[in-house]
C-alpha cells in the first residue's frame, strides 16, 4: 500500500513504484522508451476502482492524490497470473537451450507465480524467424509483442524498419519487406528484448 503526494506530475506510477523499491513485473515498459502499455502485466489496484489499472500509463501524482494503491493484493496477483498464462500460450518451452535462459523476465515471472496449470490445449503457434542482419539471431516464436524493439528502432536508432504486421493471433514483429537492419545501433535490440526473441549470434560455435 502506498500513499505519497510529493511526486513529479509527469512521473508514471510504475516508475515511481520502481524508484521506491517496489517490485512490479513489466515487459513493454522501459524507462528510456515511449510508453505503450500493451503487455498489461504491471497492473495495480486503486482503492475504490472497479478493476485494476495499468501502472505504466497512469501518472503517479494523479493516482496517489487522496487515494491508495495496492501492488500486491490478491486481486492483482490473480490478474497477473492470468495475463502470464496468455503470454505463455504460444511461448516455446525451450528455456534449457535459450540464450537468455536464467536472465529472462518471462521465465522469472513464471517461476514466481509457480505457473503450472494449463487450460488451452491447442498446438502452439510457430512464427518464422527473420533475417535482421549478421549479428542478430531471431527466434520469433518467443516474441510476446512488447514492441520494445520497434520503439527503440524508431525513437533511438531513427529507422522505421521494424513494425508489427498481421492482426490478432496472426501478428508478427519484423520488417515489412525482406531486408536487414542497417542502423549501427541495430544490435542493441538484443539488450532490450525481455524474452530472448532477439539474441546475439555466437560466432564461436
Amino acid at each position: 500500500m502506498l500513499n505519497k503526494l510529493n511526486i513529479d506530475s509527469k512521473v508514471s506510477l510504475l516508475a515511481y513504484l520502481i524508484a521506491n523499491g517496489v517490485s512490479v513485473p513489466h515487459y513493454c515498459y522501459h524507462s528510456d522508451l515511449p510508453i505503450v502499455g500493451n503487455c498489461r502485466v504491471c497492473l495495480v489496484e486503486l482503492k475504490g476502482s472497479m478493476k485494476p489499472i495499468v501502472s505504466c500509463t497512469a501518472y503517479a501524482k494523479t493516482m496517489l492524490t487522496d487515494n491508495k494503491v495496492y501492488h500486491d493484493s490478491a486481486l492483482i496477483k490473480k490478474a497477473r497470473e492470468n495475463i502470464l498464462e496468455f503470454l505463455l500460450l504460444n511461448h516455446p518451452l525451450d528455456c534449457p537451450i535459450c540464450d537468455q535462459g536464467g536472465d529472462c523476465d518471462l521465465q522469472d515471472q513464471s517461476l514466481f507465480f509457480g505457473f503450472a496449470k494449463r487450460r488451452f490445449y491447442k498446438y502452439k503457434r510457430v512464427v518464422s524467424d527473420k533475417d535482421l542482419g549478421a549479428i542478430i539471431k531471431t527466434v520469433m516464436t518467443r516474441c510476446i509483442h512488447c514492441t520494445r524493439c520497434i520503439r527503440f528502432a524508431t525513437e533511438v536508432a531513427g529507422v522505421e524498419e521494424l513494425g508489427i504486421f498481421g492482426r490478432g493471433g496472426d501478428s508478427e514483429v519484423g520488417t515489412y519487406v525482406d531486408k536487414v537492419l542497417l542502423s549501427e545501433l541495430s544490435g542493441n535490440i538484443t539488450d532490450i528484448c525481455p524474452v530472448g526473441a532477439f539474441t546475439v549470434i555466437n560466432f564461436n560455435v
